[in-house]
């Protein structure tokens, strides 16, 4: 009876730390440790994490959650492999979660999706072998590990970004992470928890940041145009601060020092009014409302990088094949600009029947998570009820 009682009250708290562990798994900064994992890494840092858990909630309650958290990052590896993603071995790190690097990003939504699923899928299929057991034992702690892994992967399916949930319905519209937002403020107003803080604090950067992509394609044009105009004004130099009959044997054509002066003078000035009309400028602008002005203010910082090209390639161009190397540095950088533009338009398109087999694979892995979580917390109700019939 005590031993059901404490696992049942040992449940919401290790829900909540596994809950955490999974959030925090996709943040960018763990991702680094992973370059020193390997297989034996692996293994090793399960049995470290193994252990920390087991200090707060006992061996067997810690080997269930490690098993749990371990089947779901398999779920996510297993779908990179289909999907041809490479990918790291997964890493046990305490209170942190175990991850699983991709060594490439998806190359748009629908994979992403894709691989995300992988995760609360597996995550569904690790709650059966403890369903199994209790079906021979009717010991109450495999219906307890039934439950705790139903919650995880239920929790983790929450529309929001970066959990998985976020992750799939972005396929859908990225905007159902507000709805997302929406839902989990009003959870955490009930519920206060630093982790439920943290989730609604990433997917409000998330969504902004896809709320704002119209704007950051603007100002990523803006960038492309200044960088396009200075290109025919890079290559005017090769004729312009060489002598064309007077070089060196080794070096080439000989640099026209005055020349370059001559250039610098105008350019530095036009440079020095860049910099006042951007100091003239507000600091910040109301998103939305004021995006004109903020793209007038991104249009001179375009001009003005762009300018500070030109007068660096001025300055260190000791031959002609400097002004070629320039060039062609100044048009990889166009194409990496206009490649980031080309992801941004057509990451989250995906054919209709790609977001309508997404939207019914999602409902039902939710509603099945959320049937086993109904069918083990009956299990343990009844059982405590029964053993306590007075309390």
């Amino acid at each position: 009876m005590q031993n059901v009682n404490k696992g049942q009250r040992r449940t919401i708290s290790g829900v909540l730390v596994a809950a955490g562990l999974l959030i925090l798994s996709k943040l960018k900064w763990v991702l680094a440790l992973l370059k020193f994992s390997k297989l034996g890494g692996t293994l090793i840092s399960m049995i470290i994490s193994l252990g920390a858990y087991a200090v707060f909630y006992g061996w067997r309650f810690a080997a269930v959650l490690v098993y749990l958290l371990f089947i779901h990052e398999m779920g996510h590896l297993i779908a990179a492999k289909q999907k041809g993603i490479k990918t790291s071995p997964a890493i046990f790190i305490p209170f942190a979660g175990a991850v699983i690097g991709m060594k490439e990003t998806p190359k748009d939504a629908a994979t992403e999706a894709f691989l995300a699923y992988g995760g609360p899928l597996a995550g569904l299929l690790s709650t059966l072998p403890p369903l199994a057991i209790y079906a021979f034992t009717h010991d109450p702690f495999w219906a307890l590990a039934v439950m705790l892994g139903a919650m995880i992967n239920l929790f983790n399916l929450f529309p929001v970004s970066p959990l998985d949930g976020g992750r799939i319905v972005g396929v859908l519209s990225p905007h159902l992470w507000f709805l997302g937002l929406i839902g989990l403020a009003v959870y955490a107003f009930f519920f206060p928890s630093p982790i439920i803080i943290l989730i609604i604090i990433l997917g409000f950067f998330s969504w902004w940041q896809r709320v704002r992509e119209d704007f950051t394609i603007k100002s990523l044009q803006l960038h492309i145009q200044a960088k396009r105009d200075i290109l025919p004004r890079i290559a005017e130099l090769k004729h312009d601060i060489f002598y064309p009959l007077h070089t060196d044997e080794e070096d080439g054509p000989m640099v026209n020092e005055a020349m370059k002066g001559y250039l610098k003078w105008p350019a530095e000035a036009e440079r020095r009014e860049l910099i006042e009309q951007l100091r003239a400028m507000k600091g910040w602008y109301f998103p939305f409302i004021q995006d004109k002005k903020k793209l007038e203010k991104r249009e001179r910082e375009a001009r003005l990088e762009a300018l500070d090209a030109w007068l660096e390639v001025l300055d260190r161009a000791n031959e002609p094949r400097d002004i070629d190397t320039a060039i062609e540095r100044v048009n990889r950088e166009i194409e990496k600009l206009e490649a980031e533009i080309r992801k941004m338009n057509q990451y989250y398109n995906a054919p209709a029947k790609t977001r309508a087999v997404t939207f019914v694979a999602y409902i039902l892995l939710a509603a099945v998570l959320g049937l086993m979580y109904i069918y083990a917390k009956d299990i343990l109700d009844n059982y405590y009820w029964y053993n306590n019939p007075l309390s």
